[in-house]
């Protein structure tokens, strides 16, 4: 099975000094030995929806093997706050995103976790419940981590401790443990 993970600092992993970031933790648990899952991190620090919008197939187009099934994991929406790009715009990319992801793939979404500024965060939280609502009505399941991280002390230290927006190794670590509940159901029997 494929396993493409496509979004922006947060996927990539910008400050784990494991360099695992949440994908590359999920794919060790569910694929120690590393045989079972082809796993491409497509991750690119500060992607907009407006840059994802632009690479992402072409991206996906030269990794995808025919007859080998395959799962796009979306995270994406942080920069998008970061760089005061709209909500209107924001949402309207991810919806062209997603819509066309979902026409030729298995897609699931996760939103962006919360940011130690407040402002931002507030924008955060919004666009993430947007997000949420936009595959709702694509029917694509969609994992909130947004208000559960923003809930969860460890990860805010974690956040404290890096830059706020990115955590440090444990609240990657923190975000693969709640992501890998969500995504293994789809996964795992592919591994069987």
């Amino acid at each position: 099975m494929q396993l493409i993970f496509i979004g922006d600092s947060l996927t990539l992993g910008v400050n784990d000094a494991e360099r695992l970031s949440w994908p590359g933790r999920i794919c060790k648990e569910l694929d120690p030995q590393g045989v079972k899952l082809s796993v491409y991190n497509l991750g690119v620090r500060a992607s907009s929806t407006e840059h994802i919008q632009n690479r992402w197939e072409n991206e996906v187009q030269s990794r995808v093997l025919p007859d080998v099934p395959t799962m796009l994991i979306f995270c994406m929406g942080a920069p998008d706050v970061v760089k005061n790009i709209s909500l209107d715009r924001s949402k309207a990319n991810a919806e062209s995103i997603l819509r066309k992801a979902k026409d030729n793939h298995d897609v699931l979404f996760v939103t962006p976790p919360p940011m130690i500024d407040p402002e931002k965060d507030a924008r955060t939280k919004n666009l993430a419940s947007e997000l949420c609502n936009i595959c709702a009505s694509l029917d694509i399941a969609c994992l909130d981590i947004n208000s559960p991280l923003r809930d969860n002390p460890a990860y805010i230290k974690a956040l404290k401790e890096s830059d706020g927006v990115h955590p440090n190794s444990e609240g990657y670590g923190i975000m693969a443990e709640m992501i890998g509940k969500f995504i293994s159901p789809y996964i795992l029997p592919h591994l069987s």
